[in-house]
């Protein structure tokens, strides 16, 4: 019997992946591994590094690999995934070694602020939107900033990106994925710190 689309037995879901290392361990895999050092999909994670995949991504051969490498060196790491199941809800699930693997169906606590004249939602997918968030990022020492991407009540992802310390929202961005978001960001400021929305509220 073929397989069923997933279209006719249910609904795909957007699901966004961490793997989770100390900064030291993942670093010398990601080295060892001939990642770029800019790659945009390491970001920073309850003060450790992780390495983030989601369902735009066309695999997950990069992560699979990640994992020997970090197995094979004997070092601790945890996958953290967020699966959204409806808009405000998500089923958060935690695997590591020496723990059981668990899963929490929650509430999303996102921090929203309303589009306004002064402080809109760019649309990096468009020219003007592109051109409009470079102005105002390129005003912007990266070290003095980070961004927040998640996925968006509409499907889209979104991204804020606030100031360090004062968490003062500076620009938001939209875009069909996460991926896009980041890379778009990373360009206009390397190195920049990203963060994911990856544990249900306290």
């Amino acid at each position: 019997m073929a397989d069923k689309d997933p279209a006719e037995g249910g609904r795909r879901l957007h699901v966004t992946t961490l793997l989770v290392a100390s900064r030291r361990a993942l670093d010398n895999a990601l080295a060892e591994l001939g990642f770029p050092e800019d790659d945009d999909r390491v970001v920073e994670h309850d003060g450790r590094l992780a390495f983030l995949t989601c369902s735009h991504e066309e695999d997950s051969d990069d992560l699979f690999a990640l994992i020997a490498e970090l197995s094979a060196r004997g070092e601790s790491w945890e996958l953290q995934s967020r699966i959204d199941t409806e808009p405000g809800r998500a089923i958060y699930q935690s695997l590591s070694r020496y723990r059981s693997v668990e899963a929490i169906d929650a509430s999303v606590e996102e921090e929203t602020e309303p589009a306004t004249p002064e402080s809109p939602a760019y649309d990096v997918e468009t020219g003007e939107g592109l051109a409009a968030l470079k102005r105002v990022l390129k005003r912007i020492e990266p070290a003095d900033a980070f961004a927040t991407i998640r996925p968006g009540s509409d499907g889209r992802a979104t991204a804020r990106i606030l100031r360090r310390g004062s968490r003062r929202l500076l620009a938001s961005a939209i875009a069909q994925d996460e991926a896009t978001l980041r890379s778009v960001i990373r360009e206009i400021l390397p190195n920049v710190m990203l963060d994911v929305a990856m544990k249900p509220p306290a």
